[in-house]
Protein backbone atom coordinates (compact mmCIF):
# COMPACT_ATOMS: atom_id res chain seq x y z
CA UNK A 1 0.00 0.00 0.00
CA UNK A 2 1.46 3.37 -1.18
CA UNK A 3 1.06 6.30 1.57
CA UNK A 4 1.06 9.60 0.89
CA UNK A 5 1.70 12.17 3.62
CA UNK A 6 -0.29 14.83 4.26
CA UNK A 7 0.98 18.38 2.90
CA UNK A 8 -0.88 21.82 2.16
CA UNK A 9 -1.15 20.55 -1.67
CA UNK A 10 -3.19 17.66 -0.77
CA UNK A 11 -4.97 18.44 2.14
CA UNK A 12 -8.85 18.70 1.34
CA UNK A 13 -8.15 17.64 -2.06
CA UNK A 14 -5.84 20.32 -2.77
CA UNK A 15 -8.50 23.15 -1.48
CA UNK A 16 -5.91 24.89 0.92
CA UNK A 17 -3.86 26.16 -1.85
CA UNK A 18 -6.53 26.89 -4.67
CA UNK A 19 -8.42 28.74 -1.44
CA UNK A 20 -5.57 30.85 -0.55
CA UNK A 21 -4.50 31.93 -3.77
CA UNK A 22 -7.83 33.17 -4.36
CA UNK A 23 -7.87 35.42 -1.20
CA UNK A 24 -4.38 36.44 -1.90
CA UNK A 25 -5.24 37.77 -5.36
CA UNK A 26 -8.10 39.74 -3.94
CA UNK A 27 -5.72 41.25 -0.96
CA UNK A 28 -3.72 42.40 -4.17
CA UNK A 29 -6.02 43.69 -5.91
CA UNK A 30 -6.77 45.64 -2.80
CA UNK A 31 -3.43 46.74 -2.75
CA UNK A 32 -3.38 48.32 -6.62
CA UNK A 33 -7.14 50.39 -5.82
CA UNK A 34 -6.18 53.83 -5.46
CA UNK A 35 -9.38 54.00 -3.10
CA UNK A 36 -7.46 52.56 -0.66
CA UNK A 37 -5.36 53.48 2.04
CA UNK A 38 -2.14 52.50 0.71
CA UNK A 39 -0.21 51.58 4.38
CA UNK A 40 -2.95 49.72 5.69
CA UNK A 41 -1.90 46.36 6.44
CA UNK A 42 -4.28 43.27 4.94
CA UNK A 43 -4.12 39.53 6.37
CA UNK A 44 -4.64 36.34 4.92
CA UNK A 45 -5.43 33.90 7.32
CA UNK A 46 -5.57 30.23 7.05
CA UNK A 47 -7.94 28.03 9.66
CA UNK A 48 -7.98 24.17 10.29
CA UNK A 49 -10.40 22.45 12.58
CA UNK A 50 -9.49 18.87 13.14
CA UNK A 51 -11.97 16.72 15.17
CA UNK A 52 -10.90 13.56 15.70
CA UNK A 53 -12.62 10.51 15.10
CA UNK A 54 -13.63 8.78 18.49
CA UNK A 55 -11.75 5.48 18.06
CA UNK A 56 -8.48 7.92 17.29
CA UNK A 57 -8.24 6.08 13.78
CA UNK A 58 -8.05 9.62 12.13
CA UNK A 59 -9.72 12.58 11.87
CA UNK A 60 -12.53 15.43 10.06
CA UNK A 61 -10.34 18.42 8.83
CA UNK A 62 -12.27 21.21 8.17
CA UNK A 63 -10.43 24.17 5.96
CA UNK A 64 -11.16 27.89 6.50
CA UNK A 65 -9.28 30.68 4.28
CA UNK A 66 -10.41 34.08 4.92
CA UNK A 67 -8.61 37.61 4.04
CA UNK A 68 -9.06 40.95 5.54
CA UNK A 69 -8.91 43.66 2.66
CA UNK A 70 -9.15 47.51 3.51
CA UNK A 71 -12.30 49.27 2.62
CA UNK A 72 -12.03 52.11 0.34
CA UNK A 73 -11.97 55.68 1.63
CA UNK A 74 -14.87 57.85 2.10
CA UNK A 75 -15.01 60.95 -0.69
CA UNK A 76 -16.49 63.80 -0.65
CA UNK A 77 -18.27 66.03 -3.15
CA UNK A 78 -21.18 68.38 -3.45
CA UNK A 79 -24.45 68.93 -5.24
CA UNK A 80 -26.51 71.80 -5.68
CA UNK A 81 -29.76 72.07 -5.25
CA UNK A 82 -32.28 73.32 -8.01
CA UNK A 83 -35.90 73.96 -8.33
CA UNK A 84 -37.41 72.97 -11.61
CA UNK A 85 -41.56 73.90 -11.72
CA UNK A 86 -42.35 72.27 -8.09
CA UNK A 87 -39.78 69.65 -8.16
CA UNK A 88 -36.45 70.00 -6.20
CA UNK A 89 -33.22 68.10 -8.32
CA UNK A 90 -29.62 68.02 -7.65
CA UNK A 91 -27.04 69.19 -10.00
CA UNK A 92 -23.85 68.75 -10.25
CA UNK A 93 -22.31 72.37 -10.54
CA UNK A 94 -23.69 75.70 -8.54
CA UNK A 95 -25.92 77.58 -11.34
CA UNK A 96 -24.49 81.18 -9.66
CA UNK A 97 -21.03 80.33 -10.97
CA UNK A 98 -21.85 78.93 -14.37
CA UNK A 99 -23.57 82.66 -15.33
CA UNK A 100 -20.18 84.15 -13.91
CA UNK A 101 -19.09 82.45 -16.92
CA UNK A 102 -21.34 82.30 -19.56
CA UNK A 103 -21.88 85.99 -20.31
CA UNK A 104 -25.00 86.94 -18.95
CA UNK A 105 -25.05 89.47 -17.06
CA UNK A 106 -26.71 89.27 -13.28
CA UNK A 107 -30.07 91.41 -14.93
CA UNK A 108 -30.30 89.18 -17.61
CA UNK A 109 -30.95 85.77 -15.30
CA UNK A 110 -34.13 84.31 -15.19
CA UNK A 111 -35.45 84.60 -12.72
CA UNK A 112 -36.19 80.85 -10.41
CA UNK A 113 -39.76 80.06 -9.85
Amino acid sequence: MDTEKVTLSNLCGGAVEERFQREFAEVLENIGDVNTDPEAKRKITLEFTLEPFEDRSGAQVTFACKSKTVPTTAVKGTVFLHRRGTVLVAIAHDPQQIRLFDGTSASEKPKAN
